[in-house]
Formats: C-alpha cells, structure tokens, sequence
C-alpha cells in the first residue's frame, strides 16, 4: 500500500512538471512571435552595434525573420543563428535604413551621371551614380547636402542635383527649405596686427584702414598678389595674400540630427607630439590626460551608435589649422576639443570652463555641454567666449573645455585620476546626448 501511494505519488509529480513545461514552451513561443520581425526590404544591413557608424556584420534577405534580443538608440538587437548576433535599425521592418514612423521627403535627380558620395564631402569615396529622374528618399539635408537612402545603406548629393517631389512633416523637410537658401561665402581672416587695407592692390596704396590680428574680411577678388576685401563696417580695399588666410564659408543654417545615433562628432584631445601643453607641478604633461578622456567619450559615443573621428588617436602632433579643418571636411555634426588650463603660478586657480567663438552656431553646444560638466566635483566656470583657432576656423559647432587647472594640486588630484576621467566621459557623453535630441 505503501509502495503504491509512493508510485502514485511519484507519477503524479512528473505529470504536473511535464504539463508546467508544456506552457512554458507555449508562453516561450508566444513571447519570440511577439519579438520578430520581418524584413521588408530586398536587403537589409546587420551591423556590429547600434548605429550606422558601425561595420556591416552581414545581409539579410527579405522575409527573413529575426528574433529580437535588446533595443538601444532605436536599433534592435537580432541573433541571426545561434553564434551570430548583430543590430539593425528599428525602422528596417517597412524599409531600409528609414524611420518606421517618421514620413519622408521623396525628391528626383535632376541631371544624369549624380555621383553619390559616402560622406558629404566631394573628396570621399563616390557610391556610385544616379541616372536623371530617378527618384530618391531624402533623409536629412545640411550645408547644401542632402543625405538619401541608397541600396543598404546611405549616400549624399548636392542638394542643388535633387528636386523634391513630395512634402514631409519630418526634420528631412524642414532641414531642406532652408539650408539650400544658404551660399558659400570666401572669408578672409587677418594673420598678423598692423596689416593694411589699401586702396589699391600694390604697397604704395592709400591706407584705408589698419586692421589687428584675427581681423575677418569679406573677400571681393583677387588682383595678382593682393585680394580686394570688405570689412564688418563696409569699408573696402586690397591687402596682400600673405597676411591672410582664406577659407570658403557655407551659410547655410546647421541642422542638427535628432539623436546620437545619427550624429558624426569629431572629438579634439589638445596637443600631442612634440605639443605637450600645460605641464604640471610634478612634470605631467597636459596632452597625456586629454588623449585619456577623449578615448573614454569615444568609447561611450559609438557604443551610443554615433559616428566618432578623432583629431589624433596617438601620441602625435597635430597642427592647429588642421583640426577644424576635419570637422568642416566632413560636415560634423559637433566638435569638441578637450583640454586642461594652467597658471603661471601652481595652486593658483581652479575650475571648469567651456569657450565658445560663434554664439549663433556654438552657444547652444557650450550651454548645454557646461550644465552637464557642472556634475563634476570641480568648480564650474560656465561659458565664456574664446578666440580659439579651432573654434575660431571652425564652421560646425564646436567648443573648448579647459576641465581644471593641471597646475594645482587639487585639480591635478582629480584630473590624474581614472575616477574623474570617466566622470568626465559621462558628462560629455550626456551633454552630447541631451544636445542633440
């Protein structure tokens, strides 16, 4: 009797695991067909992490159905088998790399043979070309560029090759109606004090004015050796082409994206090389502590999906010139340089402050970023204007921190340690990320 209560017992037990298991492996299946999706598009792009700045792990046919893992910055994370596993964009269930609930602007190519670039940029590498009328989907348009869905994946063109052919409520059509109203301008900036705005385009000209260093001009034309130039307050005159610099200037107004995920940001770790910077009291040198934090930012950026360039990613000199020069070759969507101040005299000051040059393209960049810097544990300066080279050349939004003074102990404490460095990589990664929303 007892035997059988036993068998009974047992039987029963295993009964009730087995029918536990049957709904589990319901309730299992049930919750991976509400985590699929299906590919829309003739093929999709998987990439190794959750933004378009990553590498193309591998393709994807349409009707292939991916089991969902995760979500981040509006990508989803997919297994595509069981040792593979990758991200795609969210809005890739209806189409390729456009936005499942944002509505788009559909333009045509209005010449033949439009070469469609990788970047924004005439020098990058050409995609491939567009036939005339062909149409395109416009995602995002800055500078005179417009920025299309093409194959799996996406290209830019002039916005002058494109006419647009239906309206959108999205970011895509206000962005188009007004950057293509802007024009490139040739800019000329005074490289040294006492230099002469003359009559005419020789050194025996009358003297129209004496302008300072860093002085900007309007270029009018070139006359042999001598540009003809337009100050702020009208007056005009010739100076010669080797006290200043020029530079092309687009007017257009910057479009900012609308997450990090969709953002190219170059990232500028102050001096380097043979360029030490500020030194310390105890001989440590500025340019090892800003390549540091700089290292940290990127890593939390691109882990955010953004596009990342750094300036320098080694122990190497870098001119000045060519920083900004980076960020307007590529249309950077913000630049942000990094650096620690110092006194003539050690434990003189202490604190933060984020410089800006152009208040209409970086007050908006510098405010936001020192908000996010005043979570750090030293003083916050808040924003002051600066004319920096970097800023100062520079026609994308862009700032300079000084994140302590490396000759005081204090600061020096904090900026040596690997504590504040992240500290830092977090406020600017949620300045960045707060800015561009």
């Amino acid at each position: 009797m007892n035997v059988n209560r036993h068998f009974f017992k047992k039987y029963f037990n295993m009964l009730l695991i087995a029918v536990a298991l049957i709904f589990a492996s319901s309730a299992a299946v049930v919750l991976a067909d509400q985590n699929k999706i299906e590919v829309k598009a003739s093929i999709v792009n998987v990439r190794t992490g959750p933004g378009l700045a990553y590498d193309v792990l591998d393709k994807v046919k349409s009707g292939t159905q991916l089991d969902i893992m995760g979500e981040k910055n509006g990508w989803y994370q997919v297994r595509l088998n069981m040792d593979k596993i990758g991200w795609v964009a969210s809005w890739l269930v209806d189409n390729t790399e456009i936005g499942l609930n944002t509505s788009h602007q559909v333009a045509k190519l209005n010449t033949s043979n439009v070469p469609i670039y990788q970047q924004a940029d005439a020098n990058s590498t050409v995609l491939g070309t567009g036939s005339v009328n062909a149409s395109v989907t416009v995602l995002y348009t800055t500078n005179g560029w417009t920025q299309i869905k093409y194959n799996q994946s996406v290209g830019w063109v002039r916005s002058t090759q494109l006419n647009v052919s239906s309206a959108s409520t999205t970011q895509a059509q206000s962005a188009a109606s007004t950057s293509d109203s802007g024009q490139t301008v040739t800019m000329l900036t005074t490289n040294q004090d006492d230099t002469k705005l003359r009559s005419t385009p020789n050194a025996n000209g009358t003297i129209v004015t004496v302008l300072s260093n860093d002085t900007p001009l309007t270029y009018i034309k070139t006359s042999g050796q001598w540009y003809q130039a337009k100050t702020s307050t009208g007056q005009t005159g010739y100076v010669a082409n080797w006290v200043v610099t020029k530079r092309d200037v687009n007017t257009a107004p910057i479009v900012k994206p609308t997450s990090l995920s969709k953002a190219t940001i170059v990232l500028d770790p102050g001096h380097g090389g043979s360029d030490s910077g500020a030194v310390s009291a105890s001989g440590k040198f500025e340019k090892t502590y800003t390549l540091k934090v700089v290292e940290m930012v990127a890593a939390k950026l691109r882990e955010a999906g953004a596009n990342v360039v750094l300036t320098r990613s080694t122990d190497t000199t870098v001119d000045l010139a060519k920083r900004p020069k980076i960020a307007n070759s590529i249309n950077a969507d913000a630049f942000v340089s990094f650096h620690f101040d110092s006194t003539q005299t050690n434990n003189d000051a202490s604190g933060i402050t984020t410089y800006y040059y152009n208040t209409k393209k970086d007050s908006a960049l510098a405010k936001t970023m020192s908000q996010n810097l005043s979570r750090l544990p030293l003083p916050n300066k808040g924003t002051m204007y600066g004319n920096f080279q970097v800023l100062r050349d520079n026609d994308r939004p862009a700032i300079l921190m000084e994140l302590g003074y490396i000759n005081t102990a204090k600061d020096f404490k904090a900026i040596s340690s690997e504590q504040y460095q992240e500290a830092v990589a977090e406020a600017v990664y949620k300045g960045l990320n707060q800015y561009f929303q």
